[in-house]
């Protein structure tokens, strides 16, 4: 009973003011973060996550100091930060694995201070990704930037199922720590933002790949506004939320822009994504197998905050403001 009243609440965009938002019973069980889901039984009992407990004042100020100064400037907004615009074009085919050479030609858009371009992204942005399956997409990323210092890679999954469902897994592991990248297993993408060491952290770019929650329009959309209302805690102010999402049959039903505009968030733009922009990602079911699914048609949703305004004192306080 209980949980049919939050389904509601949530429906009617009720919260509850007197609770930590930390300290918020979830509105369902929490799905799984993967690309698909069957049912719960088919996956390995998931360890406790091992970052549990959220550090003092004081240790959080230290990582944040250590982990969370840019030294850049701000990335630019997207072309049209301010409007929300649709184009068209490229299509998304069954993935293959394509090669180094590949790399080196999107790797081509360097600039004399040695900064890297794939698509979207930069290899001056901090980028975390989460609900990775076999974290072919940050591999893509790291090999294309040849550095993976400022790639943060998550999975909602333990290492124990990472490696017996999906073949690549361990190697992708392999070639993002070799690179310098950070990667974590067993984290929640909608609870993450009270985590440590989540809550020290800010970032340009947030990346979820295909979320999935079955096939149920109202379960997936608890998914994203969770993901996105996390998400939104952990970017600086002029960073992005990205989404890549299948744009048809019972996907169109689940409104981003809605869902977004509910944790003050904007739409800032979409276009086509096309798995061939980043190669070698294969795209996965999240309850393993280790079998593509055909991404056709999907697009990337570009989420941003609202200008003007007001951070909180947390914000200002990791943001140096």
């Amino acid at each position: 009973m209980d949980q049919i009243l939050s389904i509601f609440r949530w429906l009617w965009g009720e919260t509850d003011d007197k609770k930590n938002p930390s300290e918020k019973p979830p509105l369902i069980y929490p799905p799984r973060l993967g690309s698909d889901t069957k049912s719960s039984s088919s996956r390995p009992a998931l360890q406790q996550n091992q970052i549990t407990s959220p550090p003092s004042l004081g240790s959080c100020s230290d990582y944040t100091f250590q982990t969370n100064l840019r030294t850049h400037p701000p990335p630019p907004l997207s072309s049209s930060s301010f409007t929300h615009s649709k184009t068209s074009g490229a299509s998304c085919f069954q993935p293959t694995l394509q090669t180094l050479e590949t790399h080196q030609q999107l790797s081509s858009r360097s600039s004399s201070t040695g900064e890297r371009w794939i698509k979207h992204y930069s290899s001056e942005y901090k980028i975390l990704l989460v609900g990775e399956g076999d974290f072919s997409f940050s591999a893509s990323l790291a090999v294309a930037f040849a550095s993976a210092t400022n790639i943060t890679a998550t999975s909602l999954d333990s290492i124990e199922f990472l490696s017996t469902n999906y073949r690549y897994a361990l190697s992708n592991i392999d070639t993002l720590r070799s690179l310098g990248a950070k990667v974590m297993h067993d984290v929640d993408a909608t609870k993450m933002a009270h985590v440590f060491p989540f809550n020290c952290m800010r970032f340009d770019r947030v990346v979820y790949n295909f979320p999935l929650a079955g096939f149920f329009p109202m379960r997936n959309q608890m998914l994203v506004q969770l993901f996105l209302e996390n998400a939104k805690k952990m970017i600086h102010i002029d960073g992005e939320i990205h989404i890549a999402h299948k744009s048809n049959g019972f996907f169109l039903e689940w409104n981003f822009e809605f869902l977004a505009s509910r944790v003050g968030l904007r739409l800032v733009e979409e276009e086509p994504f096309n798995f061939m922009d980043y190669p070698g990602y294969r795209t996965k079911y999240g309850f393993g197998g280790d079998n593509n699914f055909n991404c056709n048609p999907s697009r990337t949703y570009k989420f941003g905050k609202i200008p003007n305004e007001k951070p909180s004192y947390l914000q200002m306080l990791v943001e140096g403001v």
